[in-house]
C-alpha cells in the first residue's frame, strides 16, 4: 500500500521502521499500514490510492 507525507516529505516514523522518499512510501506490512492510518493528522500522513470513490451517477439501476 502507498502513503503519501505532503507536509513532511522526507518523515522518517522510526518505530515502524518507515521512511518517506519525496513524499512517498511503499508499505507491504498490513499491520505497519493499520498503525500508520493511525498516526496525527497533523503530520499530513495518509493512504494512497486504493478503490475509486462509488459514483452514484453510473448506477444502472433501473
Amino acid at each position: 500500500m502507498k502513503f503519501t507525507s505532503t507536509k513532511y516529505p522526507h518523515l522518517t516514523v522510526h518505530d515502524l521502521g518507515v521512511t518517506f522518499a519525496d513524499g512517498e512510501a511503499e508499505v507491504t506490512d498490513k499491520a505497519t499500514a493499520d498503525a500508520l492510518k493511525q498516526l496525527p493528522a497533523e503530520l499530513g500522513v495518509r493512504a494512497a490510492g486504493g478503490r475509486p470513490p462509488k459514483d452514484a451517477t453510473n448506477d444502472e439501476a433501473t
